[in-house]
């Protein structure tokens, strides 16, 4: 049978990043049809979806990539309302998030966000059996200079007062998401699947990768990062227990979010041993870090 997958996040600019190479990905590894879409609206937590909802806001845009065009940047649409995402195509898969920060706190997941956002997506989709699954989003660097990409001034940058109750460590943080997703999502039978794209940031931040490479400003993924979490997603979707290898090599220049030379980006060795490292250890233990293997830089 043709290997058909239709998936739609329901997120911010964390979801347009990983789902940016998913179909490239997915492409690379032999699927024959994928399509990925995702609803975006900037920063958005789920009370503002919830929001949305009430009033059947425009205020979304929607991006759909498919592997029919794998080298083609996702086109975009704006002024979207969920319920025209829901019924653009027949999903075969929901993908839910929460906010930038909020997914390290308890109350944002018993809130009853999560189930009136469910209640609305079960209403208006179109394929009756599509499930949920949830994306486990990437704790924010806490480096300074990546910090300052927000503002400049560190002692008037919001976002970066953000972390004071993590004491500006990162672990703590990851810590908090992982707690919140295994006591809340993972005990969920709403959600079929998790996908662990913060653990597989952490796994390879254990090694010789620094939170420059992973991101391309004060949260945002870089191309490197995209790669990782698109390999994480495919995996997860498709039921790939353990990767055997990488086999994206070269990536256009129309998919790159950051300048790396040239007309495409090829993927080194080494690059590739540490994707396939981080999301195999992330499917082995999604809730928690894997120290890496690949702590000297080649």
């Amino acid at each position: 049978e043709a290997k058909v997958l239709k998936v739609l996040t329901l997120g911010h600019s964390l979801a347009v990043d990983c789902g940016h190479m998913l179909a490239k990905v997915a492409h690379a590894e032999g699927y024959e049809s994928m399509v990925v879409g995702t609803l975006y609206y900037s920063g958005c937590p789920l009370v503002k979806h919830v929001e949305f909802l009430s009033n059947n806001s425009r205020e979304y845009a929607l991006y759909v990539s498919s592997t029919e065009t794998p080298d083609v940047a996702p086109k975009t649409m704006e002024g979207v309302t969920m319920q025209e995402a829901l019924t653009y195509d027949y999903w075969d898969v929901i993908v839910m998030q929460g906010g930038v920060f909020d997914i390290a706190r308890e109350e944002d997941y018993t809130a009853g966000y999560i189930q009136t956002i469910q209640k609305y997506v079960n209403e208006n989709k179109k394929n009756p059996n599509a499930p949920f699954y949830w994306n486990m989003t990437w704790v924010p660097p806490v480096d300074e200079d990546l910090c300052k990409t927000f503002e400049a001034d560190l002692s008037n940058n919001t976002y970066y007062s953000r972390y004071d109750e993590y004491d500006h460590d990162r672990s703590k943080m990851y810590q908090a998401v992982a707690k919140c997703v295994g006591d809340n999502i993972m005990t969920d039978e709403t959600f079929e699947k998790m996908i662990p794209v913060a653990t597989v940031y952490e796994n390879a931040l254990s090694s010789y990768l620094t939170e420059k490479d992973m991101h391309r400003d004060y949260v945002h993924a870089s191309d490197l990062a995209r790669v990782m979490v698109a390999y994480t997603w495919f995996c997860v979707l498709t039921g790939v227990d353990q990767l055997e290898e990488i086999k994206l090599d070269v990536i256009p220049r129309s998919l790159l979010k950051t300048t790396l030379g040239g007309g495409s980006w090829t993927l080194t060795d080494a690059e590739k041993a540490i994707v396939l490292e981080s999301v195999n250890n992330a499917l082995k233990n999604p809730l928690q870090m894997t120290q890496s293997q690949y702590t000297t830089a080649p």
